[in-house]
């Protein structure tokens, strides 16, 4: 979009990694976007797709699977010509094509096949000396299917893959198994000059570390692949620390544009300015590629290009090739191509619907920052995530298991977690804050003020149900901040007036949660709505905060 001039990134992905990869609309209607905002690369991030792409056929040979699973023989061949017409299409634009996967996996039938690989109780032994042979059998495999391939990006740190050594412990140094991974995918992708990129998906900063030193073992041509944030994408985190501290590895950085952490694209905000402030850092370290993620494997039929959160789109890729641009241009360009409902799913193919109001352009701005402030007080506690996916926490345990846990920052900035320490001024802190959300989400509908930006009735009307939900979804973390915080402190204190205080929160919560349900009922929005605005989750967080003073009070008596 800017002409001739280099860009400060020359590697420019978008990534899909949810069903949409499979539904050729989705992906072409992408290519089209990716021409027209000057994306060069096409991610498919599947974390088993290489199995869905190769048998591997030392292990599994033509014979064996029609005598044992014809179903897989078939869809494998299949899924070959989808990738490969996938590829071509991808080439006749300048689009490079990579598959983003999570190792090890394996077919299940491998395991009757080799029964050894069972440890003694029942877990698959990652120590195994098989898998390096079988690892790169099956990326020759996959080189000779799909010959088209530009690289693989890794994440060898996840748990998610079947045999992880994050998971399952081993008599193996972490780093000289992942070391011992990347080798074995390295030597065929090196062999034909195809890039291996290793992210450094990692619970803690020690696994990330240990990622970083294994690729260095194997081949400085490597890439390594950092999120923009350490662990997941959360706007409200600190740069990703890594991030230019990788040694002679050539480094990516990949953002989120959809919101698998801020309202999973049903509840539109910006992260323009975010993502300018962080690709700032990231050319000034050194970095030389971005990565734009637009869906979650989690949730089908839905992702950033469906939405008004196409914005980030536009922005990553606007600022990938020019960052220090007027971010107006990106709301321009983003204005001009056209609005897009998010009560609409991704496979309903709507058309941008363009607002003619000569204002609109610094309307939809002001309303895109607007709700990132919203999003950040509402889902978000003091800067710590505060909901599982956008969902509301289920019960006490799992609401301080996302802020301190499993999303918690003190792994990246020792000591930030006593923000959340049931002190009083702490809770005064939390409970202001979840106030401002509310009168922020409440003054939305005038700033966006969509009955006057010039869009179709139709248009008009789902803008406005979305900002309704969005207000009783905001509503609902403020009850849930309220439950929990002070249930917390009740629990560390054992006295009857902050447990009687906690207790005065459940009425009003089993009340917001039945005005849900009523809402809910005898509708017909995308399922992604069901799961942001599901109540049986406060309810069930009712009823365990319920228990657990009733046995302060047990205690006491």
């Amino acid at each position: 979009m800017d002409g001739d001039g280099s860009p400060d990134f020359g590697f420019r992905a978008l990534e899909f990694h949810s069903h949409r990869m499979w539904q050729w609309a989705q992906v072409e209607r992408a290519l089209g976007l990716m021409q027209k905002l000057d994306l060069n690369a096409l991610v498919f991030h599947q974390n088993d797709m290489v199995e869905h792409l190769v048998f591997p056929e030392a292990w599994f040979p033509d014979a064996y699977l029609w005598k044992r699973n014809p179903v897989r023989l078939h869809s494998v061949h299949q899924n070959r010509h989808y990738i490969n017409t996938v590829i071509r299409a991808c080439a006749a634009r300048g689009i490079a094509f990579y598959l983003e996967v999570k190792e090890i996996s394996f077919a299940d039938g491998l395991l009757e096949l080799k029964p050894e690989l069972r440890r003694a109780d029942g877990t698959v032994d990652p120590a195994d000396p098989f898998w390096w042979r079988f690892l790169e059998a099956k990326y020759r495999e996959l080189l000779a299917a799909v010959p088209g391939l530009a690289g693989v990006i890794v994440s060898p740190g996840t748990r998610e893959s079947k045999v992880s050594i994050a998971t399952h412990s081993a008599d193996i140094d972490a780093t000289e198994w992942y070391a011992r991974l990347l080798g074995a995918m390295h030597a065929p992708l090196a062999e034909l000059g195809r890039t291996l990129a290793v992210r450094d998906f990692s619970y803690t900063a020690d696994q990330q570390s240990r990622m970083i030193e294994a690729a260095g073992r194997v081949s400085s041509d490597i890439v390594v692949s950092l999120k923009n944030t350490p662990h997941d994408y959360y706007p409200t985190f600190p740069t990703n620390p890594r991030i230019g501290h990788c040694g002679p590895h050539r480094q990516w950085v990949e953002f989120d544009t959809w919101g698998q952490f801020f309202g999973l694209g049903t509840f539109p905000v910006s992260v323009v300015e975010d993502m300018q402030r962080r690709m700032r850092e990231c050319r000034a370290k050194g970095v030389e590629g971005i990565s734009l993620r637009t869906d979650w494997e989690v949730i089908t039929d839905c992702g950033a290009l469906n939405g008004p959160n196409l914005l980030n789109v536009f922005a990553g890729s606007m600022l990938a090739r020019r960052v220090e641009r007027d971010l107006r241009e990106v709301y321009d360009a983003w204005a001009a191509h056209g609005l897009l409902s998010p009560l609409r799913t991704a496979s309903q193919n709507q058309d941008p619907a363009i607002a003619t109001a000569s204002d609109a352009p610094r309307r939809l701005e002001a309303f895109m920052k607007a709700s990132w402030s919203v999003m950040e007080k509402a889902a978000y506690v003091r800067g710590h995530l505060f909901h599982e996916d956008d969902q509301y926490p289920e019960s006490l345990d799992k609401a301080f298991a996302m802020l301190v846990e499993i999303h918690g920052r003190d792994e990246w900035e020792p000591g930030a977690s006593r923000l959340l320490e049931p002190t009083p001024g702490n809770i005064a802190a939390i409970l202001a804050e979840k106030r401002a959300a509310m009168e922020e989400v409440g003054q939305l509908p005038a700033i966006l003020s969509a009955g006057a930006l010039g869009l179709p009735a139709e248009m008009v009307a789902e803008l406005g149900t979305m900002l309704e939900l969005y207000a009783l979804w905001v509503e609902g973390f403020e009850h849930c901040a309220r439950t929990v915080f002070l249930a917390r402190r009740a629990e560390v204190t054992r006295d009857p007036g902050d447990a009687a205080a906690a207790a005065a929160t459940l009425p009003p919560l089993r009340a917001f949660c039945a005005r849900v349900a009523q809402r809910m009922q005898d509708t017909a929005f995308p399922h992604y709505v069901y799961w942001l605005m599901d109540e049986r989750r406060l309810l069930s967080l009712a009823d365990d905060v319920a228990r657990r003073l009733a046995a302060i009070g047990s205690a006491r008596a």
